[in-house]
This record gives C-alpha cells, sequence and structure tokens, in this order.
C-alpha cells in the first residue's frame, strides 16, 4: 500500500492540534516527513508522531524536502492561496486549510493553476465529515420527516471578547472566514439546490480586533430550501447546532445527541378543509389525530475523514466529495454576505487597511 510523505507548513492551533492528530490517526496512508514555522519555537515540543519529522524554517525549505509528496497549509489566512500556487508549482499536492481564498479573485487564481497541475489541489473542509453531519444526512435521506423545508445551523464560541490574529482584518480574520466556511459548506450540501437568493448581516459586537464576530446568513435554494446560519462570539446561552424542519417531522443536534421526531410513516395526512365559522377555544385540528415517533441516533464513532478522502482520490482515483466547485462557492457566497451587509472587513487585506463600514452601497 502507498504511503504519502506529507509535509505541514504552520506549526499553530490547527497544524499543531488539527493537521497533526489527524494525519498520524492514518500511519497507513500518510507519514509526515516535515514540518515548517518560521517562529523556532513552534517546532519544539510537537507530538511523538513528528518527532522524527525535519524541522524547516519556511515553506521553500519544507518544499526542498526530496521525499516530500504533499504539503497541508495551517498558516494564516493570507497566505493560503500563495502558499499553495507555490507548492503546485513545485510539483507537489497541495491541501488548503478554510478559508481556502480570501474572495473569488483568489479562487481564480487557484483555478488557473489546477488547469496546469491537475490533481494536485484539495480542501480541508473537514465539517463535511463530522459524524453527526453525516448522520443528519443520513436521516434526511431516509425520508422520515418528508420533504426538507427550513436548515439552521449555528455554532457560538460563547461571550468571548477573543484577541488573537483570527480577529484582525488584515489577517483577512473574523467569524465569517473562521467558521463561516464549515458552516457555509454543510448548508450548501444540505439545499441540495444551487443558491438563488442570499441575505446577510454581518457585525462587529464585542471582538478586540476589528472583524466581525456575529453574522447570520440566509440562502435560499432553486428548489425553495432556506438554509439559516449563524455564527455567533458574543451570545452568553447558545442554542442548537442544527436544526431540520420537514413537512413531516423534525431533527435536531444538541449536547451531543441527535433526536427526530416525525409523524408515522403509517399515518397517511389526508385532505382537510379549514373551518373559519366558530373556531374552539383551543388552538389546533380536531378532525384528525397524529402519532409521532420520536427517535434518538447514534452518530458514528469512526466515521471517513477529509484524509481518507484525499489518499483515496491521490492513490485510488476515488474523486474527492469536496470539489473545487464547491469551495469556491463557499468563496462567494462569503464575499456576497460581506457586501450585502455592508460589512468590508478590509480594503485589500495585504495593505493593513483600516475596516470601515460601507454607507453608500
Amino acid at each position: 500500500m502507498r504511503i504519502l510523505n506529507v509535509g505541514i507548513i504552520g506549526m499553530g492551533r490547527i497544524g499543531r492540534f488539527g493537521h497533526i492528530p489527524e494525519l498520524c490517526a492514518h500511519p497507513e496512508h500518510f507519514r509526515c516527513v516535515a514540518v515548517a514555522d518560521n517562529v523556532p519555537e513552534r517546532l519544539e515540543n510537537l507530538p511523538d508522531c513528528v518527532r522524527e519529522a525535519r524541522r524547516c524554517a519556511s515553506l521553500d525549505e519544507l518544499l526542498a524536502v526530496p521525499e516530500l509528496d504533499m504539503v497541508t497549509i495551517g498558516t494564516r489566512h493570507p497566505d493560503h492561496v500563495p502558499m499553495a500556487l507555490k507548492i503546485m508549482a513545485a510539483g507537489k499536492i497541495a491541501v488548503v486549510e478554510k478559508p481556502v481564498a480570501a474572495g473569488t479573485a483568489e479562487m481564480n487564481l487557484l483555478r488557473e493553476a489546477l488547469k496546469e497541475h491537475p490533481g494536485k489541489l484539495f480542501f480541508r473542509h473537514n465539517r463535511r465529515f463530522e459524524a453527526p453531519f453525516l448522520k443528519l444526512r443520513e436521516v434526511i435521506a431516509s425520508g422520515v420527516i418528508g420533504e426538507v423545508q427550513y436548515i439552521k445551523l449555528y455554532r457560538s464560541i460563547g461571550y468571548c471578547r477573543r484577541n488573537d490574529w483570527m480577529t484582525m482584518p488584515e489577517f483577512y480574520g473574523g467569524l465569517l472566514t473562521n467558521w463561516g466556511p464549515h458552516l457555509l459548506d454543510q448548508a450548501l450540501q444540505l439545499l441540495e439546490s444551487p443558491v438563488r437568493n442570499i441575505w446577510a448581516d454581518v457585525r462587529h459586537v464585542i471582538s478586540i480586533g476589528a472583524g466581525d464576530d456575529l453574522f447570520k446568513i440566509v440562502l435560499t435554494g432553486e428548489n425553495g430550501r432556506v438554509a439559516d446560519v449563524e455564527v455567533s462570539g458574543c451570545n452568553a446561552l447558545p442554542g442548537r447546532e442544527m436544526e431540520i424542519i420537514g413537512s413531516r417531522g423534525s431533527i435536531a443536534y444538541e449536547n451531543g445527541k441527535l433526536h427526530a421526531r416525525y409523524i408515522d410513516p403509517c399515518v397517511e395526512l389526508k385532505a382537510l378543509r379549514p373551518h373559519p365559522e366558530n373556531p374552539p377555544f383551543e388552538y389546533g385540528n380536531f378532525d384528525e389525530k397524529l402519532y409521532f415517533v420520536d427517535s434518538l441516533y447514534e452518530v458514528p464513532v469512526n466515521p471517513p475523514s477529509i484524509w481518507d478522502a484525499i489518499y483515496d482520490d491521490v492513490v485510488n482515483g476515488i474523486s474527492c466529495p469536496v470539489t473545487f466547485d464547491q469551495a469556491a462557492e463557499v468563496v462567494r457566497v462569503t464575499e456576497e454576505a460581506y457586501r450585502l451587509s455592508n460589512f468590508k472587513p478590509i480594503q485589500s487585506f495585504r495593505s493593513k487597511a483600516v475596516p470601515v463600514r460601507r454607507k453608500d452601497e
């Protein structure tokens, strides 16, 4: 069985606590042969599974490792696309952390590079492979809640006056570029339809940095489904992470439990007429009796990961389900959400401009 030799650029939180343990969980598929960071201290006290990996001070030094097959990018947001282009130009496979690009213009650069280097670009939309999300899709596909009408995806990082670089516009920071790609990717999958309309509100409330820390985006699919995506860094009473409302019932995920309540499949919903005259004092419908089923679902313990999908694509020729066009749509919706809400995080995140509110658009 072929093993892919991987290098990781960026030994901060996501590189150290995300990419390293994920790759080391698949020793039959991946071998971490090199790690890189421009801060020497970050190359110290690394997990045991990369103890033998070569330490590098830059991407150039990392790319010089002769046995390298793949590089996964765990650096700050503005570095993602420039590094991916350099990795692909060196003939290596690039795995890009979210946000995969700082706008459609950068995404177009990746599109052109992929034409020159086919099969050399992947996107770490790992939340699509989360166990609760996979089980949620399975329950939807079973048809027990009928036709999906409304999708609600929510995350809260608590009431947190965050002050690290991810809140700073000069690094393309904010919750929309941090958590947004995860939930937007999930929402677009659940819509199962091209987006017809986008509504968005993006704002800064309590974060120390000037980036956004509260947003709501509502997507309407051409099939009529609605996806409501909300992420908050200022909510002291967070709610459910996922809700799906269908024509015969609902699904909710909260506190690690996936619960569905739906009309018993044996119950046929018959045609009824409204009664405008003499309404009863009680609220409801007294012409029928509905019987509901309550189900709690076990979520998979070891679901397939984004790394399984990448390996199958590179080695076994099984296309990765996270496609370029899907990743590009997440970038487009993110960019459009900023525009529609009149929140411009930065004039040019590479120029360290001051964030402004646009009032004339």
